[in-house]
């Protein structure tokens, strides 16, 4: 069964993996996304400007806790703390921080419809990045 926390969960890990496929799975086709540095107005662009921010690094890990959820009827809120870990080239940037997210149940299961991410604290090497986060 698919559950929002369960939503959250799998976009941790087709982050991770780089499976595209599973991350638009993970989003409504209406889907906004409210980044600390940019905007993404669709499900394609969601994929694409995450895509484009992961690709260039080595490694990342995405890591999910203090998960609320807050359920009514087909909507559904979540709150999310994250710890992600960037790699390439033998630097390191770790962030941390909120997500918070909307999502709908639809014939194909819950799917987030808004994503707000919020960076709160930082350690390491921001050039590892290729897009700041600001």
């Amino acid at each position: 069964m698919n559950t929002p926390a369960d939503v959250l969960h799998r976009v941790a890990r087709a982050m991770d993996t780089r499976d595209w496929d599973l991350l638009e799975a993970c989003y409504a086709p209406d889907a906004q996304g409210d980044y600390t540095n940019a905007g993404a107005d669709g499900r394609a662009a969601i994929v694409a400007s995450t895509r484009g921010f992961l690709e260039p690094l080595d490694a990342t890990q995405h890591l999910l806790g203090n998960v609320e959820v807050t359920l009514d009827g087909d909507t559904a809120t979540t709150h999310a703390t994250f710890i992600a870990q960037h790699v390439r080239a033998g630097g390191q940037f770790l962030l941390g921080g909120n997500y918070d997210d909307t999502l709908r149940r639809t014939a194909d299961g819950w799917q987030i419809t808004n994503r707000r991410i919020r960076g709160i604290w930082s350690n390491g090497d921001p050039a590892v990045l290729t897009v700041p986060v600001g």
